[in-house]
């Protein structure tokens, strides 16, 4: 399933032109881009409040934002949250949570992060490390290491996986039910039932 591409505001469309002219605009700054792209992304209601912003690189370099990492939360009142819940619930777009071990194996790359490594080696002509060692850390290492990289995942609520497989903010994204490969980028949603929060991780291996 594939979301459309589209730009989230005439502010946003402008500042992302100015960026790549090398100029900016006061409070025109990457933070307001990045919740701006990610409110139109999930529909995020206008009332709900920004309050948590981490991100990743914080400005872009010669390359873009290499290894982008970035982590919202909004806050939403009861009326409000009720309502987005509920739309979420009927789109067939989310599923309840836990995630399953699985689909967070394949969030996290595990196949790709084990067959890129072991190449590496092959190309050197070297034997690979012992498996559990800080070198070559086992499946269960690196998926406690991702999970850790997450928000707190809510003891009940929804989630949504999107992908897009290059330029994550930018780019068209598929949402995913499930997933039968790795993924190199996602924007993982969470609806935190307890705290009326809506949280947004979004990470690439690019």
């Amino acid at each position: 399933m594939t979301t459309p591409r589209f730009p989230c505001s005439r502010l946003y469309a402008l500042c992302v032109c100015l960026m790549l002219l090398g100029l900016n605009l006061p409070g025109c700054d990457l933070r307001k881009t990045d919740e701006a792209i990610l409110r139109s992304e999930f529909d995020i209601p206008e009332q709900a409040r920004l309050i948590r912003y981490e991100a990743f690189p914080k400005e872009s370099g010669w390359f873009g934002r290499e290894g982008l990492k970035i982590d919202l939360a909004f806050q939403l009142d009861a009326r409000d949250y009720a309502e987005y819940r509920s739309r979420a619930g009927v789109s067939g777009q989310w599923l309840p949570l836990p995630i399953p071990s699985e689909f967070l194996r394949r969030m996290a790359g595990l196949e790709r992060q084990q067959t890129q490594l072991r190449l590496s080696y092959e190309m050197q002509g070297k034997a690979m490390p012992e498996a559990g060692s800080v070198y070559n850390p086992t499946d269960e290492q690196r998926l406690a290491r991702f999970v850790a990289s997450l928000p707190a995942i809510p003891i009940q609520g929804l989630f949504q996986c999107r992908s897009a497989g290059d330029d994550i903010l930018h780019a068209p994204k598929t949402v995913h039910t499930r997933l039968e490969s790795d993924l190199n980028d996602f924007m993982l949603a969470l609806l935190d039932d307890g705290k009326r929060q809506i949280l947004i991780k979004v990470s690439t291996s690019y």
